[in-house]
């Protein structure tokens, strides 16, 4: 069972838990961090729940703790991530898709939202048979967009960074039709 309030997610857990999924204590197998956070949206926002065994397992991908107390605070930062994303598409915070950064060769970052894009998209997989086409089509319009982002390289335009301003919005509606 998932906590109602857990302390809010913040930039220490990210940097934490991203270390970890880096780590060699994860699989080879195991998910990035936006990857994973674009995963566990689609998790939280489909038509049906995971349990948090399943779903850990698979971002995971049989991790490898140090100690017991290393494991407890690593499942709960993952814990703490999906009840933020949970939150966040029902508007009890704002919701805000964690995205790599890519360094240009004139020294500027830009958002790279592929790999939360390509989370999602492969999180859809796993409820293949709920995503019918008529749902397809009713989500056409935020699905787009994710399907688009998913398939098309990071470019520091302005085109590009408002295609990914408008992910919440798509989240949220695809959050409100399940």
């Amino acid at each position: 069972m998932l906590p109602d309030h857990p302390q809010t997610f913040t930039t220490v857990d990210l940097a934490q838990l991203d270390r970890f999924l880096r780590s060699t204590a994860c699989g080879r197998q195991a998910m990035g961090l936006s990857y994973a956070h674009g995963f566990l949206s689609v998790v939280a926002s489909g038509p049906e729940q995971l349990e948090s065994s399943e779903w850990m397992r698979l971002m995971f991908d049989e991790p490898v703790f140090e100690s017991g107390e290393e494991g407890e605070r690593v499942l709960g930062l993952a814990l703490r991530l999906f009840v933020d994303i949970e939150r966040g598409l029902r508007g009890t915070l704002a919701f805000r898709p964690i995205f790599n950064y890519v360094d240009d060769s004139g020294g500027f970052r830009h958002v790279d939202a592929q790999a939360w894009c390509q989370g999602f998209v492969d999180g859809m997989g796993l409820f293949d048979e709920l995503w019918t086409h008529a749902t397809r089509i009713a989500l056409q319009e935020p699905l787009g967009l994710i399907y688009q982002l998913a398939n098309m390289p990071s470019q520091p335009d302005q085109v590009y960074a408002r295609l990914c301003d408008r992910l919440p919005g798509a989240m949220q509606a695809i959050y409100h039709y399940w």
